[in-house]
């Protein structure tokens, strides 16, 4: 009886570790972030937070993804991805690796402390995108 009480709790364990929903690519979350960061508009501008281009990127994220170069390079898409996934692989690489979108945005969001933060309203914003 010990045996299949065991092997029960493993299977529930798995099924929990597994149990993450899948809402899409990197490729989608890209899109949604240009979508709600910029309503896709590469050369869009926040003065206030001193965020640029299609995903808002603002100028320590720019600094913390090491991309070599000027925070106003980001208005150039092909720049701001490589930004962000740069800054995603150094504060949640497991998550980038393992497609963890959900957890992606929620990072680019709100930076590095995010599960200290509410990230939620952004993620439905987001979610609406996918």
């Amino acid at each position: 009886m010990n045996k299949i009480a065991l092997s029960l709790a493993v299977v529930a364990l798995v099924a929990l570790g597994s149990s993450r929903r899948n809402y899409g690519t990197k490729e989608d979350l890209f899109r949604a972030m240009a979508a709600v960061e910029s309503s896709n508009n590469p050369k869009a501008v926040n003065a206030k937070e001193t965020a640029l281009g299609l995903y808002q990127i603002r100028p320590m994220y720019f600094l913390d993804s090491g991309v070599k170069g000027s925070h106003t390079q980001v208005y150039e898409p092909t720049v701001a991805r490589k930004v962000c996934e740069k800054y995603f692989m150094r504060y949640e690489p497991k998550a980038f690796i393992d497609n963890d979108i959900e957890t992606l945005a929620r990072l680019h969001n709100a930076g590095p402390n995010w599960r200290k933060r509410d990230t939620d309203k952004y993620w439905n914003k987001i979610k609406k995108h996918l």
